[in-house]
């Protein structure tokens, strides 16, 4: 049975797909088709989480955010296995890698890859369509467009992958 927990009185929305063992607390604003997978830890108690529609939070990603900043997720996102947000901006068609970290104030920009274990600084802009790498990260060139396609594919395998799993998807219904 998932963990959703109110703070101060307001509840999180819950996704289309939420895996019986994640954890959503406080102010989780989900769009349509978001999926939250086993283990992931969405806390939301100092200022709200905002997911797009179609992005999905892998097994053991945790987001949260600070007093001065929500974090958002752009549409058709995916954070990778064991990523974690805090307090950040990530835009629209982005893939964070598995074990990376994106810092307060940083700002992912549109189709842009964050490489596995990267560590994004605080306040660090990352442009449109880049990979960025290290740690600590860095820019490290523009994503070629069959990257781009590939990783733009990554949002709607993973709603196709919420249908394997139709009683949690049932519950997320009722």
């Amino acid at each position: 049975m998932p963990c959703i927990m109110p703070i101060n009185g307001v509840w999180p929305q819950r996704p289309s797909f939420l895996a019986p063992n994640a954890t959503l607390i406080g102010d989780v604003r989900c769009a349509e088709r978001v999926s939250v997978w086993f283990g992931a830890v969405l806390r939301a108690d100092l200022n709200y989480i905002s997911l797009g529609e179609g992005c999905n939070i892998q097994d053991n990603c945790v987001i949260h955010l600070s007093r001065k900043q929500p974090c958002i997720i752009g549409a058709e996102t995916s954070l990778g296995h064991h990523a974690t947000a805090h307090a950040c901006t990530i835009g629209k068609g982005c893939l964070l890698g598995m074990n990376c970290v994106v810092l307060d104030g940083a700002v992912i920009g549109d189709g842009s890859l964050v490489a596995a274990g990267a560590v994004v600084g605080e306040g660090m802009r990352v442009p449109p369509g880049h990979l960025v790498a290290g740690v600590p990260a860095r820019v490290i060139k523009p994503l070629a467009p069959e990257l781009q396609m590939r990783i733009a594919r990554i949002s709607g395998d993973y709603v196709r992958y919420q249908q394997l799993y139709p009683e949690i998807c049932a519950a997320a219904e009722s």
